[in-house]
């Protein structure tokens, strides 16, 4: 009877080695197709919350929620945004004035953010030590009825100062309505980071800008893109630079724009 010939210990190295070689190779194109597939969720994610933004406008002719409590009605500020416990939708009692047309909807955290969030922490939580589940990862622009108009000095603002309703707004397909914070400080861009999902920018560093970490290695998180959603409802990507970027994407009030404050 012929005996039959198994593998040899060096035949299954390199078959080993192939697959060793294979997988290095497969690997890196695989992490960016996930990271890609996340953020094509994070802009579903955003073109819902523009399509929903529609809906209250139409409803308040024209008027903008007030930026710090179109989330939370109380207005207050600090780790909610990754406190499950404070989730909206098992505690509706403290929802704010947009919830309305946002609940019930699975469209309040982009996946990018859920993975950075945990793996930076929370960059601005004072001391605070709950847990980072995040719950919410987009922020409104705070010139569209918020407070961004108190750090402008009076005489660098225009003739449509405190901006409240979308028929004041110059150019709607260039203003954002909604888009993405970093949990972690950039050097020589912001010193302020999510912690209210309310984005108030200004010309320059410091204050709040768009986040920089989608589109971008898990090693070089200062250099990517955030995705944002204009008052028109049209998703598109942005950029925090060059510094100021965010600033002019968020200005309402067509030209003059500041320089600086």
């Amino acid at each position: 009877m012929q005996k039959k010939k198994g593998f040899t210990l060096i035949e299954l190295l390199v078959v080993i080695a192939i697959i060793a070689i294979l997988m290095s190779i497969l690997m890196p194109a695989l992490q960016r197709v996930k990271r890609q597939a996340r953020t094509i969720v994070c802009r579903k994610n955003l073109s819902q919350y523009g399509l929903a933004s529609r809906m209250y406008l139409d409803d308040f002719d024209g008027n903008f929620p007030y930026s710090f409590s179109w989330l939370y009605s109380d207005n207050w500020s600090g780790c909610r945004w990754h406190n499950e416990a404070l989730n909206l939708t098992n505690r509706p009692e403290g929802a704010g004035s947009l919830w309305p047309y946002l609940k019930n909807k699975d469209i309040h955290l982009c996946p990018d953010f859920d993975v950075i969030a945990k793996m930076t922490g929370c960059g601005n939580c004072d001391g605070k030590t709950i847990p980072i589940e995040p719950q919410y990862s987009y922020c409104m622009n705070s010139y569209l009825n918020g407070d961004a108009w108190n750090a402008v000095p009076q005489n660098l603002r225009t003739n449509m100062e405190k901006v409240r309703n979308e028929s004041e707004v110059v150019n709607p397909s260039r203003v954002f309505f909604f888009s993405e914070e970093n949990t972690f400080r950039v050097p020589e861009l912001q010193n302020a980071i999510i912690n209210d999902n309310n984005l108030r920018a200004t010309p320059g560093p410091g204050q709040d800008h768009f986040a920089t970490y989608h589109n971008t290695s898990s090693g070089n998180l200062d250099n990517g893109f955030a995705n944002a959603v204009f008052i028109d409802a049209h998703v598109e990507q942005v950029s925090a630079y060059p510094v100021g970027n965010t600033f002019l994407l968020a200005w309402p009030s067509g030209a003059p724009v500041p320089e600086s404050f």
